[in-house]
């Protein structure tokens, strides 16, 4: 398996690292802003979506483990303010499981990046521009299940039916 390295310059690259992160699990004790240097860094235990084939789920030939996470480190630069909703910044140990990246350009032409968490869980980001990385880190090791989600599961039974 070939380890990610990927770059976001803009709202449409974050969309991407979106899609490759989503599902994956943190915890806060992963998660850190260094406020002298501006950067925002989370390390995450990233489902390995590309093992599979878009449309049907399945497995692709030769690419290791039918199920699959990696330890992932992102980090984003120039972030001006964090916020967050219905998280607990105390409970260290407590897994957050990632669901979606949203970003927005404001008015005052700052951008806003959202992490979206299972149980309504929100990091926001105020960044002055969109500068982040995400790299693979490490081997990936094989996971207990692959992640489901009941609107997947229906369209794809639409799709078949």
């Amino acid at each position: 398996m070939e380890k990610l390295k990927l770059r976001a310059e803009d709202i449409e690259d974050l969309t991407i690292l979106s899609a490759y992160l989503q599902d994956a699990i943190t915890m806060m004790g992963d998660i850190v802003y260094q406020s002298e240097s501006r950067r925002f860094v989370m390390m995450l235990n990233r489902y390995v979506w590309e093992n599979r084939c878009p449309e049907t789920g399945t497995v692709l030939p030769n690419m290791g483990a039918p199920c699959s996470r990696i330890r992932t480190g992102l980090y984003f630069d120039d972030v001006l303010r964090i916020t967050s909703q219905n998280i607990s910044t105390s409970l260290k140990e407590h897994p957050l499981e990632l669901l979606a990246i949203e970003s927005w350009q404001r008015d005052d032409e700052t951008f806003h990046t959202d992490f979206i968490f299972s149980g309504e869980g929100v990091i926001r980001l105020e960044c002055e521009m969109i500068s982040v990385h995400m790299e693979d880190i490490g081997a990936a090791w094989p996971a207990k299940c692959h992640p489901k989600h009941e609107i997947l599961n229906a369209l794809q039974s639409d799709s078949t039916g």
